[in-house]
């Protein structure tokens, strides 16, 4: 009975912190997508859909505080009300009170190595792939009458413009020493490359000696860099950013090196004490994000992270033993 009541307290408050530690980082990350449209331009789709591929880092850095931050709140509300106080006063231990969260930090952790190991190396590389193809589409974004513009290699002048169709281009490879007169041109799509299709033309090759070339049709290819998905190019991404992982995976296991803090910050007598739970609650989860951001480059600093914070954290709950 005690277990389900203190999960039940515990799940009516964690999802509105998370509700809201999720929104305010939704809003930051937006801000930051809607700066990449001075960039790139990208439709309302594509801006959703660059949103969906952060969701699972967004989650990663808002789930473990909010399942720490409300633990310790729930704990302490009930101390509030003197509700803990009387289940400690017929001979229940400490332990037994906060027994229930211990299963759930393990829970919590074994999601956020899934996401550390496969939703944000999946999210990562079709972020890169969604980049590397609006890069290469931006070159094929033409304007008539405009000097200036190139595509790869090539100085292009367009007349008129319709949609993605051309009509009377100029094109010149300054490094080939090529050059191209066409009436009509169109832009598509075609696997993993971006076709620039040239219609009606001539070519010259102006190398040695004027070449001339009459095509009824000419396509220019821009190959678009992309990579398929695949546990072996999973098993890739986290060998070459084994660092950013490894930040990852020391965030990974918060939930259950904060609960070994639990009882120290969330235990107090409502009379004599006063309630600190989302100060001391604070504090601890600064440290260890501060730790893991500054450490874990260095693979010795990781190793010992846990075993000190775990011993922090024991040593912390001398302070309970009056309960």
């Amino acid at each position: 009975m005690l277990k389900k009541y203190l999960i039940n307290n515990f799940l009516s408050s964690f999802f509105i912190l998370f509700f809201i530690l999720f929104v305010v980082s939704s809003m930051v990350l937006l801000l930051a997508i809607s700066n990449m449209t001075a960039v790139l331009k990208i439709d309302i789709g594509e801006f959703l859909y660059l949103y969906l591929l952060s969701l699972p880092e967004i989650i990663f850095y808002t789930l473990p505080l909010s399942f720490f931050i409300t633990s310790a709140i729930s704990i302490s509300k009930l101390f509030e009300n003197s509700e803990l106080i009387t289940v400690l006063a017929l001979g229940i231990s400490p332990k037994t009170v906060v027994k229930p969260f211990f299963s759930l930090s393990i829970l919590v952790t074994f999601i956020l190595l899934i996401i550390t190991f496969f939703s944000i190396p999946t999210s990562q590389i079709l972020y890169k792939n969604f980049f590397n193809t609006k890069k290469i589409e931006s070159q094929f974004n033409f304007s008539a009458s405009s000097i200036g513009q190139k595509f790869g290699e090539w100085n292009i002048f367009i007349n008129e413009k319709k949609g993605k169709e051309y009509s009377n281009i100029v094109m010149y490879n300054h490094k080939k020493n090529l050059f191209i007169i066409s009436n009509k041109a169109k832009t598509f799509k075609k696997d993993n490359f971006f076709v620039l299709s040239l219609r009606d033309g001539n070519l010259y090759n102006q190398t040695d000696k004027t070449t001339h070339i009459k095509f009824k049709q000419f396509d220019i290819n821009q190959k678009i860099n992309i990579t398929k998905l695949s546990f072996n190019t999973i098993n890739e991404y986290l060998k070459k950013y084994k660092k950013k992982t490894n930040k990852y995976f020391i965030i990974s296991f918060f939930p259950i090196i904060s609960f070994f803090f639990l009882t120290s910050i969330s235990f107090f007598h409502n009379r004599y004490q006063k309630n600190h739970t989302i100060i001391y609650s604070g504090i601890v989860s600064i440290i260890y994000y501060a730790v893991a951001f500054v450490s874990y480059k260095n693979l010795f600093a990781i190793l010992i992270i846990f075993p000190i914070f775990l011993v922090m954290g024991k040593l912390s709950q001398k302070r309970i033993k009056q309960f």
